[in-house]
């Protein structure tokens, strides 16, 4: 048999085909380099009773476009968009029953991904301070009494709508609501958006906002009574006042740390304190006191209790300038100390300046260790003081007309024996919104 000098070439050639076939399915696979996936994002679990949603399912890599479909339930009054171009959860929960769905994306190459959630709707049945759900107030000075809140309108007046929903998130209802009042036409008129210009005559007049068929008393609204005289009382403007240096105070680039606040059982707000100095130092001011409710301070923060300070020289400027005071307190025994009989800080209580900026290492063992930690603001600078020696008490004689009875500063703070006024509206909501109920509290009393 005669030898082919070709052959060998042949078969070398031939040992190498497996070779190029494996390198073109190595190339074949890079197309798999972009597979698809899907999530959901977090707007489905946000989603609150009465509030229209619209939130879009995210897919990522594959082939565009993609088809969508799904296997569960959703809650009352949501569904979701499927096929091509689908994926958006839109609707108007109507219940509050959680639904668990499943939502599949196909791309057009074939590839599929899943990503599964639960919905469950936030119910607006979250107690905001004026005790309802949906809080109705005005702009102009108002207090609320057991059937109304009384105000005394000069000119057209602001009227405001907040709805506070069970996963402590409060959300200004103004423009979403329907307003009325009655009787007409003697009540004058409530605009869509709120703005209300009362009567020609002073009289007892009803403005109600309605929400998405739930009003702020569950059906029958609350009255506001446009009054012949002005409420009065420094009682109520000291409350006022004391919402109005903690939203400034909190707004502040370099100010509370917002770790601290949420750590804090209950906030003592002194404003305008008045300083004086004839040969020694001295501090005279009148304040509100309020804790996180309930026996281990851990629900939504408290009507406020009137407080007192005095003491020595605080180490500023002279010249009897006004400092307003925020103060921190750590921890229960501070709180129940100062709820029951006077307190001298250094001595009864400890306390330190606090420290300064936003999330910073502000929350330390150092910080932490103090009672009490003390604030304050002159002259528009803002920054910890140390105010060892002064000394804080209840002032009951402010809570008895603030309340109009005798009760005390425990009765009010820890056992809720009466409910917020009216004045306390913004510092109430501040705190509930800066540092909602049970966000860091749980376990705190056996932690400090």
């Amino acid at each position: 048999m005669k030898w082919n000098r070709d052959c060998p070439l042949q078969l070398l050639w031939l040992l190498t085909l497996p070779v190029v076939c494996f390198g073109q399915d190595t190339a074949g696979s890079r197309t798999e380099s972009n597979p698809l996936s899907v999530y959901a994002p977090p707007c489905v679990s946000q989603v609150k009773q009465h509030l229209a949603v619209m939130c879009q399912i995210t897919p990522s890599g594959g082939a565009q476009a993609y088809n969508y479909a799904f296997t569960g339930n959703f809650p009352d009054g949501m569904s979701m968009s499927t096929g091509m171009g689908g994926g958006l959860i839109n609707g108007t929960p109507t219940g509050t029953t959680s639904a668990h769905a499943t939502v599949t994306v196909t791309d057009t190459r074939g590839g599929t991904a899943t990503t599964s959630f639960t919905i469950t709707p936030a119910s607006l049945t979250g107690k905001g301070p004026c005790g309802s759900a949906i809080c109705v107030t005005a702009s102009a000075y108002a207090i609320k009494t057991p059937e109304s809140y009384v105000v005394t309108p000069s000119s057209p007046m602001q009227m405001a709508a907040t709805g506070y929903w069970s996963d402590g998130t409060a959300l200004d209802l103004t423009h979403m609501a329907t307003w009325a009042c009655t009787p007409i036409p003697a009540c004058g008129s409530v605009s869509p958006s709120g703005l209300y210009a009362a009567g020609s005559s002073p009289s007892t007049y009803r403005l109600t906002a309605t929400f998405a068929g739930v009003t702020n008393d569950d059906g029958a609204g609350t009255a506001v009574t446009v009054a012949s005289s002005p409420p009065s009382g420094k009682e109520h403007n000291r409350v006022a006042n004391s919402g109005v240096v903690l939203k400034e105070v909190l707004q502040l680039k370099s100010g509370i740390p917002v770790s601290l606040l949420q750590r804090a059982e209950c906030v003592v707000v002194i404003p305008s304190t008045l300083k004086f100095a004839i040969g020694v130092g001295g501090s005279y001011g009148r304040g509100v006191m309020t804790c996180r409710g309930g026996p281990e301070f851990r629900g939504p923060w408290s009507a406020p209790s009137m407080i007192a300070l005095g003491g020595g020289s605080f180490g500023f400027q002279g010249g009897g300038q006004a400092t307003d005071f925020v103060l921190l307190l750590m921890n229960p025994r501070a709180a129940s100390s100062i709820l029951t009989s006077k307190v001298k800080l250094g001595a009864n209580a400890s306390a330190a300046a606090g420290p300064l900026g936003r999330e910073t290492a502000a929350a330390t063992d150092a910080f932490l260790r103090a009672e009490i930690l003390t604030y304050s603001r002159a002259r528009g600078l803002f920054a910890g003081v140390s105010l060892e020696g002064s000394t804080l008490r209840p002032d009951n004689r402010a809570n008895r007309k603030l309340y109009g009875k005798e009760v005390s500063a425990k009765a009010i703070v820890l056992q809720g024996e009466v409910s917020p006024p009216l004045s306390a509206l913004e510092l109430l909501s501040i705190l509930n919104t800066k540092s909602p109920p049970n966000k860091l509290q749980v376990g705190s009393s056996q932690s400090k």
